[in-house]
């Protein structure tokens, strides 16, 4: 008899252990995710199509 409970103790902790990796995991991947869309790219965005807005501006003022 205490062989069972043990087994059904062993099934509790391993099922526990899944739903807390799964968990984790999940948190991990939205903030990789978070990462990747930053306001950081943006900005970067930005200042790159000003970059290009001068330099074409620069061409086209050729003489």
């Amino acid at each position: 008899m205490d062989l069972n409970i043990v087994n059904i103790g062993a099934f509790a902790v391993l099922i526990i252990v899944y739903i807390t990796v799964r968990k984790l995991l999940k948190r991990f991947a939205d903030f990789t995710e978070n990462i990747g869309n930053s306001v950081y790219h943006e900005e970067e965005i930005k200042t790159l199509e000003a970059k290009i807005i001068v330099l074409e501006e620069k061409i086209n003022n050729k003489p």
